[in-house]
């Protein structure tokens, strides 16, 4: 096995956003979310309604380029307009996997006058470079995996497909090859659903009961 990816169904995603909200609600009156984009985008809309914060942003930071692969170091793209000055922030993330991108994204916002300034994740990996004020679910850096979030999914199926040597084949043979190099746990009709999106892109063919990566 290269590294494990781990399917997040939305189930989760629910409980651990009312995790977080729990944990906010109790300690911390946000007046504006800052949802970092993209993978923060839903988690932080969550967060708006259950905790009634109608100010939201989005802020864009990349650091992770193909799925599971470092792209250089983080990067924060052109944020537009952010009405932050005294007023106090929840910045709202997936994950905490190096840290870099909230780094980032703090240093960022805190130029912007804000009175005060509170993170959260959904996940927090131990090995990152920062710790969210609140998150969910902590996962060891022994159990790391990458993350497959519903919002992502067709994007990193492609992407852990171009990480096997495998350009041609069928259904069951593009799964054995996402499960015996990352212990994918994803039936045969659902990897099937995500090709077909796939091939409506044209980044996959599909001929005679056989699938061809273009």
């Amino acid at each position: 096995m290269e590294f494990k990816a781990t399917l997040v169904t939305w189930e989760e995603i629910e409980k651990w956003c009312k995790r977080i909200f729990e944990k906010v609600s109790s300690n911390y009156k946000p007046d504006a979310i800052v949802a970092l984009s993209r993978g923060g985008l839903i988690p932080g809309r969550i967060l708006s309604d259950l905790l009634l914060v109608k100010d939201l942003y989005a802020v864009k930071t990349e650091h992770w380029g193909i799925t599971a692969s470092l792209d250089g170091k983080a990067k924060l793209q052109d944020s537009g307009i952010l009405n932050i000055n005294g007023k106090r922030i929840l910045v709202v993330d997936d994950i905490t996997d190096t840290g870099e991108s909230m780094l980032l994204a703090l240093k960022h916002l805190q130029s912007m006058n804000p009175v005060e300034i509170k993170t959260a994740t959904m996940l927090h990996i131990d090995h990152s470079k920062y710790t969210p004020d609140f998150f969910a679910e902590p996962i060891s850096k022994d159990n790391w995996a990458w993350f497959v979030f519903p919002w992502n999914i067709t994007e990193d199926i492609y992407n852990l497909i171009m990480k096997t040597p495998l350009r041609t084949g069928t259904s069951p043979e593009f799964l054995s090859e996402l499960q015996e190099r990352f212990s994918l746990e994803i039936n045969e009709e659902s990897l099937k659903r995500y090709l077909g999106v796939l091939s409506g892109t044209g980044k996959i063919r599909y001929d005679d009961e056989t699938w061809l990566i273009e």
